[in-house]
């Protein structure tokens, strides 16, 4: 077996080459690693979903209710507040239980759910009614006042009435 013979100028390219991939790999690396001389930083999170909080929009019908208004609010309330709130809006499907419903819009992580209708009113009316939730804020608009839920009239829904019980600053 006999070796094959490489010209010496197709060995000078291939090392030329070599060479060049090998300093550009180098300076590739020095620039990274030199930087401005500090640690490398986390990067910002993708997502904040997990951490922030949730205010959630219970409704059962958009019939005779002031939805649209209250869902409004809610948004301003979330653009004011910098990302730190997420806004949600849930219609409860006929045929399910009111209170087991309710209760899996808090293990979803609504800090605070608000109603517009009487069938959304009478699912919190029944979770609150088997027992307190901790950490959890309920807003009735309209109809009659709940124990345990914030009241509002729909000519009282409004930004600031809407952000002071979301972020807890408002008696419940």
């Amino acid at each position: 077996m006999g070796r094959m013979a490489v010209s010496p100028s197709r060995r000078r390219g291939v090392l030329a080459a070599a060479g060049t991939a090998t300093a550009g790999l180098a300076l590739a690396a020095w620039s990274l690693l030199a930087g401005s001389g500090a640690a490398p930083s986390a990067p910002a999170p993708v997502s904040h979903v997990d951490t922030a909080t949730r205010a959630c929009l219970l409704t059962a019908t958009d019939a005779g209710t002031d939805t649209t208004g209250t869902w409004a609010a809610l948004g301003q309330v979330a653009r004011a507040d910098s990302g730190h709130l997420i806004v949600q809006s849930y219609r409860m499907p006929t045929g399910v239980k009111p209170a087991a419903y309710v209760n899996s819009l808090i293990r979803m992580g609504c800090s605070t759910v608000v109603t517009t209708d009487d069938r959304a009113r009478s699912a919190v009316a029944a979770r609150l009614a088997e027992r307190p939730v901790p950490k959890v804020r309920f807003v009735v608009v309209g109809g009659r006042p709940l124990t345990g839920a914030t009241h509002l009239s729909p000519d009282a829904v409004s930004v600031r009435a809407l952000a002071r019980v979301v972020t807890g600053a408002a008696a419940r």
